[in-house]
């Protein structure tokens, strides 16, 4: 044999050596892409080493620059983690959305449930109904309550809320368009609600050996949430990843991230990525070249609602607490607004527009409003209309870029004349050449103008 073959393995080994490979190959790769684009590869070379060191940097650097020498509105250590929970919120919601063409406008419900996922475990919250659990957390010994870690939290909120988003998705199969919006957006609102009253439950169960009982039980802490949670950690280096440990929790942030869209790549370029592009364009169609609608949709919403979990966890972890007042409505419009944005069906897009979203709601706006405070305090502050600033964007967004900051490839030549061009130069075809039919032998070719124009009125309206 003139060459060697390499074996593929399946399942979770065969992904994790495909990962070793893919890491192996990493510095050859980066050579050839260095000779080949090098402006790109400097460049994003450079991008990725400011986003590694600004925790770093801001927390040591530019936090103490801002205060005593000039005020400038770097983002804290706590507005870049919500900035990498909100990137999380926005990928997966992208995964909805922007490949499946999916409108879910109740995309905090899953934000909601994943925090609520890490309140329940790591929590002393269930010590008053006489549960006790606790499996490697960061408590001492015969402490109330559950508490497990926050890795294998993540795991178990990801199966949760995939488990939701497939309920979710089950009913609302034959929907589309605005009937789908309004079905996601009730459920979005049924979930908050429904863990902010579901404080005093009473409940009797007699069914031969099985006896409950309950009396004006708290499950979810009503208005006040489950307070407090245990902070994420590592428990061979003592290291806590909570609102009070600086840069740690931001790269905390930053890994998940990195995990989500890795998976999200992946999921984009599968078999499934390519039924939820064919589902997106036009689901007759592609429920006719035997694409199973049911099952796309399904992984659809579970997949994409898994990523909310992961976010709704780290942030109740990171915070020490989960309250109903954390999953309004507005969580919802304001992650799709970073997706549109960002450049809906692009995973680098919808990172971007939860960046820059989250920096304008936290850091930005605050920071001008201080400062209007000092000059004019009668003023109002642009913090209280943040909402009106953001329609204000996109309306702009939609009148001059309706394509987003980074659109994937098909959205942009979907709108825009530019995009168009590129896209049929892609696929080989001449633009000037476009109305121009090959004739039989012996016959005079004609153009798609002058065939036209030799069929009646009559005939073309038809």
């Amino acid at each position: 044999m003139s060459g060697a073959t390499q074996t593929v393995g399946t399942g979770v080994g065969g992904w994790f050596g495909y990962l070793g490979s893919t890491i192996a190959g990493f510095p050859g790769r980066y050579r050839a892409a260095l000779r080949q684009r090098r402006g790109r590869t400097l460049g994003l070379t450079l991008l990725f080493l400011i986003v590694v060191l600004y925790p770093l940097i801001g927390h040591y650097v530019l936090a103490s620059f801002s205060r005593q020498v000039f005020p400038l509105p770097f983002p804290d250590d706590t507005a870049a983690t919500f900035m990498t929970i909100f990137a999380i919120m926005a990928i997966g919601l992208n995964i909805v959305a922007g490949f499946a063409g999916l409108l879910d406008l109740g995309y905090v419900a899953f934000y909601a449930i994943g925090a609520y996922c890490a309140a329940f475990l790591a929590s002393p919250h269930f010590g008053a109904l006489g549960i006790n659990l606790t499996f490697l957390g960061n408590v001492g010994p015969g402490a109330a309550g559950i508490h497990l870690p926050f890795w294998i939290i993540a795991i178990v909120a990801i199966i949760v809320v995939a488990t939701f988003g497939a309920l979710l998705g089950a009913p609302t199969l034959r929907l589309r368009g605005d009937y789908l919006a309004i079905v996601t957006l009730g459920f979005g609102e049924i979930v908050p609600l429904f863990f902010k009253n579901l404080s005093s439950v009473t409940f009797s169960l007699n069914l031969g050996p099985i006896n409950i009982q309950l009396e004006n039980a708290n499950w979810t802490g009503g208005v006040q949430g489950i307070n407090p949670v245990d902070p994420p950690f590592l428990p061979f280096l003592g290291l806590k990843f909570d609102a009070r440990s600086g840069p740690l929790a931001v790269y905390l942030g930053l890994f998940l991230l990195a995990i989500a869209i890795v998976v999200a790549r992946n999921l984009e370029l599968s078999r499934i990525g390519r039924a939820w592009g064919a589902l997106r364009e036009d689901e007759t169609a592609a429920e006719m070249m035997g694409v199973n609608t049911v099952r796309t949709k399904l992984l659809a919403f579970a997949l994409g609602a898994s990523f909310a979990g992961v976010a709704g966890s780290f942030q109740a972890s990171y915070l020490g607490a989960s309250t109903s007042d954390f999953f309004d409505f507005s969580i919802s419009i304001l992650v799709l607004i970073m997706v549109i944005l960002g450049g809906i069906g692009n995973i680098w897009g919808a990172v971007l527009g939860a960046f820059a979203l989250t920096y304008l709601d936290k850091t930005l706006l605050p920071y001008i409003g201080q400062r209007i405070g000092e000059v004019a305090p009668s003023l109002p502050n642009p913090a209280e209309y943040n909402f009106l600033i953001y329609g204000v964007i996109l309306v702009l967004m939609m009148r001059f870029r309706p394509q987003g900051f980074l659109p994937s490839r098909q959205r942009e030549a979907e709108l825009s004349v530019e995009g168009l061009e590129a896209a049929d130069l892609e696929m080989g075809v001449t633009p000037e050449l476009d109305n121009v039919s090959v004739a039989p032998h012996g016959q005079e070719e004609v153009g798609a103008d002058a065939r036209e124009a030799e069929v009646p009125g009559e005939a073309r309206d038809l």
